[in-house]
């Protein structure tokens, strides 16, 4: 069948001022009017559908996919490799919408990510192509697809993998430093003077980027302030954000900063450009907060010190709250132009995302699939490596062990809102804001 989006296409185009207004900037879509649905956009590149993915290593994966997918099709699928940073990845979809230049495929990290696209009515809903290929609802954690589900639609189809974040560890670094990985936050903040007098940074820090700051708090306040609360204060409830707990769990990232715990230059370094995860497995740091992403970061630069260096420990337990509590990303979304060209093999290129192949690629590069099957494929593949099913199943522990999974900030905040608390969390651990400043900074980006 030939595939139209359900919902009309309302996209003008906008100036740079209503961009800042209202996240999202588009040109004309195809001719789509309130009216009714849009027209695929005869101005795409003809024989061809371009699929933006983030330019990371996991990248290999879709690429892979993409192989495969064009030995039998006619309309070929083009992987173009965008920002590695999710904020200016999302930037450069929205500034492309509407435009014949833009990814008929694209990625996004939940509902409040695209919720601007949904309401400019950019996206296409999905749920005709899942009337017609249940398994891409079916094979889905429904806890994950669920996320980009908005008023009974389906805007999303899951991809790469679920992504909670932890401790990596250099373990030659902290065995010549006579030390275990922490287990509680006084034993980390312990370590840092004796990595310190070892020469090395104790914790890497991508603090150019922002949203490994914010990583920080994430833990800090699920531990301190509770799960459920930070719930309510990104749903808007102000007084979360002013609540003693909250200044308790400041007062602590403050002072593990102020111990030199991330080094002097932690806001020059980046992530996307090999730094921070450089500086952990040639020694430079101990530790690092990352995301299950981090495995194959790593092992982009060096695989053997993957099989024979590189640790990873829970983050560790700090204030009276669950610590078995996690933080991160439910998953990465595969998301679908309203007026894409060839919808019929967008649909059939999404297929790839439950596929067998494109399942162990993932395990492969150290990440755990948002599918219902992924423990069973862990425990079934010989040929997955020996440190591979070591670190999946350390992620499986944790997702299945964790009362509560705790959605990275600034993809439950407006797309408007997201650098703006960003900036907080850095202006804060930089000293250019003080507590009261980040709780008047927060309040805004979270209120409704």
């Amino acid at each position: 069948m030939n595939y139209r989006p359900r919902r009309s296409v309302r996209i003008a185009t906008l100036g740079a001022s209503a961009l800042l207004a209202v996240g999202v900037l588009s040109g004309c879509a195809g001719g789509g009017t309130a009216a009714g649905p849009a027209a695929a956009n005869q101005s795409r590149p003809e024989g061809e559908i371009h699929v933006l993915v983030l330019g990371d290593a996991a990248a290999t994966a879709e690429q892979a996919a993409a192989d495969r997918f064009n030995k039998t099709s006619d309309v070929k699928v083009v992987i173009d490799t965008g920002a590695t940073a999710g904020t200016d990845y999302t930037s450069a979809v929205r500034n492309s919408v509407g435009t014949a230049s833009a990814p008929d495929i694209f990625m996004s990290w939940g509902a409040a990510n695209i919720q601007p696209l949904v309401d400019a009515g950019a996206l296409m809903s999905l749920n005709d192509f899942i009337d017609d290929d249940p398994k891409l609802k079916s094979s889905f954690l429904p806890s994950v697809f669920d996320e980009e589900v908005i008023d009974g639609d389906a805007y999303g189809i899951p991809m790469r993998g679920v992504a909670p974040t932890f401790l990596y560890y250099n373990k030659q670094v902290l065995a010549d430093a006579g030390l275990e990985p922490a287990t509680t936050w006084d034993e980390l903040l312990d370590q840092v003077a004796t990595l310190k007098d070892s020469g090395v940074i104790p914790i890497g820090l991508a603090g150019a980027d922002k949203w490994p700051t914010q990583m920080w708090y994430q833990y800090a306040f699920a531990r301190i302030v509770g799960a459920e609360d930070v719930k309510k204060g990104l749903g808007g409830d102000a007084d979360v954000w002013a609540s003693d707990a909250s200044k308790e769990a400041l007062k602590d990232l403050k002072d593990l900063e102020g111990a030199g715990a991330f080094g002097n230059n932690y806001d020059s370094v980046s992530y996307g450009t090999d730094g921070s995860a450089a500086l952990l497995r040639t020694g430079k740091s101990a530790y690092e907060l990352m995301g299950t992403w981090h495995f194959a970061t790593v092992a982009g630069g060096d695989p053997e010190f993957v099989k024979d260096g590189l640790g990873w420990v829970a983050f560790p337990s700090m204030g009276a709250e669950n610590p078995d509590d996690i933080a991160g990303n439910l998953s990465n979304f595969y998301n679908v132009a309203a007026d894409t060209r060839y919808p019929d093999t967008v649909r059939e290129f999404l297929a790839e995302l439950y596929s067998d192949d494109f399942l162990n690629d993932q395990l492969t590069l150290g990440n755990l699939p948002p599918t219902t099957n992924a423990a069973e494929l862990i425990a079934a593949d010989a040929d997955l490596d020996a440190t591979n099913k070591e670190f999946l199943t350390f992620v499986v522990g944790l997702v299945s062990d964790a009362p509560s999974f705790q959605l990275s900030w600034d993809q439950v905040v407006s797309a408007a809102n997201q650098t703006p608390l960003q900036n907080a969390m850095a202006d804060y651990l930089n000293g250019t804001i003080d507590a009261d400043g980040w709780i008047s900074a927060v309040q805004a980006a979270t209120a409704q």
